[in-house]
């Protein structure tokens, strides 16, 4: 008997989680929400990073994210820092850094808040399934972004594998992410840069 009721349990939280799962992927606002709050709950994370544009790769590396706006882009020959007040642009074949402030609103596609809670405030959401995963598609219902449309890959921690950016002027822009690290107590100085000796630097502060 006890084994049955085990068994009748198991079942029950099965059909739960199932249905809790099915009404998130059909429901775009439930599932932001997931995304939303699986992101809040985070203090940094890192993770591999592969762009292509209109099917032709052009980027690959890996990118750190730290609580509130620090970002690190490590590239093959380029190096994007941002500690949320400087940004530096280091690029190593030229041995030459571009120093910025950093303007939350030309932050864009290189802010994970953008994409997770300001673009969606002014789209039209919704939800289907493309290679196992739930996809959440951000559609503007204002002039104020470029973009055609924006479309999340949402896995089933709810973090974001897979970002595709459909533009009139760049093209279909698709940013994969895999091997997701979180919580790692990232350094602060990994958000940071001092021009290397010899390098040319372009201050626009």
């Amino acid at each position: 008997m006890i084994y049955k009721a085990n068994i009748n349990t198991l079942l029950l939280l099965i059909l739960l989680f199932s249905t809790k799962l099915v009404i998130a992927q059909n429901d775009p606002n439930q599932l932001l929400e997931a995304v939303q709050e699986k992101f809040n709950a985070l203090a940094d994370l890192s993770a591999n990073l592969s762009q292509s544009v209109n099917g032709a790769a052009n980027l690959q590396g890996k990118v750190y994210f730290k609580k509130e706006n620090k970002i690190r882009f490590e590239l093959t020959n380029i190096l994007i820092i941002s500690d949320g007040e400087t940004n530096w642009n280091y690029n190593k074949k030229e041995n030459k850094v571009i120093i910025s402030s950093y303007d939350e609103e030309e932050a864009g596609l290189l802010s994970i808040d953008h994409i997770i809670f300001d673009y969606p405030t002014e789209c039209e959401l919704s939800t289907y399934m493309a290679e196992d995963q739930v996809v959440l598609q951000l559609v503007p219902q204002t002039s104020t972004f470029s973009f055609i449309s924006v479309k999340l890959w949402v896995t089933d921690d709810n973090l974001i594998s897979r970002v595709l950016v459909d533009d009139p002027a760049a093209g279909l822009v698709q940013i994969d992410l895999t091997d997701y690290s979180v919580d790692k107590n990232l350094p602060d100085s990994k958000f940071t840069f001092t021009p290397p000796e010899g390098s040319k630097v372009i201050d626009l502060r």
